[in-house]
């Protein structure tokens, strides 16, 4: 099984435990299509993140909203976040640019559509990030630095934010867990959302890339106030009241068809 196949497979279980609170493991087998050994794996992978708790035959959720390890995330609303890159890439000048680039997967996404554009230069502090810029070998990519958190693949602390702190952006391009007009943009992670922080005060024009699932959501660690945002691209199953609100806040918010 790929990587995304068992991104895929723990995004349902987590989905269903959300809907339902617990899951019989004997039923998850048929549920996934997959071997008892395979499922074996995948609850062994939450419950070392810390998302599950297992139990007489039972598993459960242990929070609700906890952050996901990034092999899940890229398989949520791939659809989505896929749009929502090829729409990004279509809205940037077509001249050279120097991009500061997020981790996280919807950021993944972007990367992805990026990767072929002549003429670029990207910091990011995400290593799949970097990963995807460099496989075309088209890309200019420097990475931050900086301590690595395995849940999420990117890199933070005091070099990281020193390296980010060294450059101007034209534009910088970061992720979000949760939009909500009065709270602002929000993280998981301070970590993740000083680097975010820092990213968005070195450019000239910023932009936030999230699915309409994040819409509505307020998460712990704000990285910036609504006016601080020029610009939002989500995809067109968001709620017409919050694109509402964040349009009268003066941020331009732009959708990627879904059908």
């Amino acid at each position: 099984m790929t990587d995304k196949t068992r991104g895929a497979r723990i995004s349902t279980i987590l989905n269903v435990l959300a809907r339902d609170g617990e899951l019989q493991v004997r039923v998850l087998p048929a549920l996934l299509g997959v071997s008892g050994a395979t499922v074996r794996r995948d609850l062994a992978t939450l419950e070392k993140n810390g998302l599950i708790r297992r139990s007489y035959g039972k598993i459960a959720a242990v929070r609700r909203g906890a952050e996901l390890p990034l092999s899940v995330r890229q398989s949520q609303n791939a659809e989505a976040k896929r749009r929502i890159g090829t729409l990004l890439s279509s809205l940037l000048p077509n001249h050279p640019l120097t991009l500061a680039l997020s981790a996280g997967s919807t950021v993944g996404y972007v990367a992805q559509s990026l990767a072929c554009r002549a003429g670029l230069t990207v910091v990011t502090n995400g290593l799949d990030t970097a990963a995807a810029l460099a496989a075309q070998h088209t890309v200019k990519v420097e990475v931050t630095g900086g301590i690595a958190r395995p849940l999420t693949h990117d890199l933070v602390g005091k070099r990281a934010k020193a390296a980010l702190r060294a450059h101007h952006f034209d534009f910088a391009i970061v992720g979000a867990d949760g939009i909500c007009p009065r709270a602002g943009f929000t993280q998981h992670s301070s970590s993740g959302a000083e680097i975010d922080r820092i990213m968005l005060e070195q450019a000239r024009h910023t932009i936030v890339v999230a699915d309409s699932s994040k819409l509505g959501r307020v998460r712990q660690a704000k990285f910036a106030d609504t006016g601080a945002v020029n610009t939002v691209i989500t995809d067109s199953y968001a709620n017409v009241d919050m694109i509402a609100s964040l349009r009268n806040a003066r941020v331009r918010t732009v959708l990627a068809f879904l059908p």
